[in-house]
């Protein structure tokens, strides 16, 4: 039998955010016969599904909610539209935005007011960058990375503010590129601080093991991010949602092997790996 030593990284799984929607998730279940979400709460899959079989179900659209029924709000946030239209409806609208989140929106909404022409640093496609973009009135532009400037018309007045989930090293780079042709600039460094430590304490771990686990949602940014965090120190990197994908081939020559999650992976999810892992380098020979 050829041993195998796992290093976890302490700053993994379940974040704040994360852990309140699920708590004001469970709770609206069991008030509500039926609620609906609005986008599945997490990036996990199989929290998502768990939920359904408790009566919460995903809609796309405030306007999929029947009137004088429940919905919640997923961490990632909505637009200042969807509570108008939840309050004409007579929806009980349950919020469950993360509070790093709202942090990121209100920045947004003061820039916007103070007419700075407002970059958001993000995935164009997020809900989360989408609905910051809102909370600014529409007066701001997602911008993926720094690269991207060149085809927007800037005006002399810019404030940049962050997707949570963003890396710290990105937003150098954009105030870097901003900075020779902005006459003022405002920034503010809405990066999650338990976003900054999850990447700082996996990429040390991948930095001293020959392969890195990492745990989460294929549609979780923070947990693709993870994944590009550990892939750039050279260390063989496979990113799984569950602990069914494990390949045995990939332990080998394998003596170290990190574990690191995104920030809606359960902990049940993470130490199932770990079993399976040992289970996998006691099968080799």
């Amino acid at each position: 039998m050829s041993e195998l030593t796992i290093v976890g990284v302490d700053e993994a799984g379940f974040c704040f955010g994360v852990r309140r929607a699920l708590q004001l998730a469970n709770e609206a279940t069991e008030k509500h016969p039926e609620v609906a979400c609005l986008g599945p709460l997490i990036h996990n899959r199989q929290v998502v599904e768990d939920l359904e079989e408790r009566g919460m179900r995903v809609v796309d659209a405030i306007e999929d909610v029947p009137p004088g029924s429940a919905a919640l709000v997923r961490a990632h946030g909505a637009g200042p539209a969807v509570y108008e239209a939840a309050s004409e409806r007579g929806v009980d609208l349950i919020d469950a935005t993360c509070p790093f989140v709202r942090r990121v929106q209100q920045a947004a909404a003061r820039f916007a007011e103070d007419d700075y022409q407002v970059l958001v640093l993000g995935e164009r496609e997020h809900p989360e960058a989408q609905a910051i973009v809102a909370h600014a009135g529409g007066r701001a532009v997602i911008v993926e990375d720094a690269g991207e400037l060149g085809g927007i018309k800037t005006t002399e007045r810019v404030a940049v503010v962050c997707q949570t989930t963003q890396r710290l090293d990105k937003l150098q780079e954009l105030v870097d590129a901003l900075l020779p042709q902005i006459a003022e600039l405002r920034v503010a460094n809405t990066i999650c601080d338990a976003t900054s430590k999850r990447q700082k304490a996996s990429l040390s771990v991948a930095r001293r093991v020959d392969l890195m686990i990492v745990i989460g949602g294929y549609h979780s940014a923070n947990t693709n991010r993870l994944a590009q965090i550990c892939r750039a120190t050279g260390t063989r990197t496979e990113h799984i949602e569950t602990a069914d994908e494990l390949r045995g081939e990939w332990l080998e020559g394998v003596a170290t092997a990190g574990i690191t999650a995104g920030a809606s992976t359960p902990p049940e999810a993470v130490a199932a790996v770990r079993r399976r892992l040992l289970e996998l380098a006691g099968e080799r020979g």
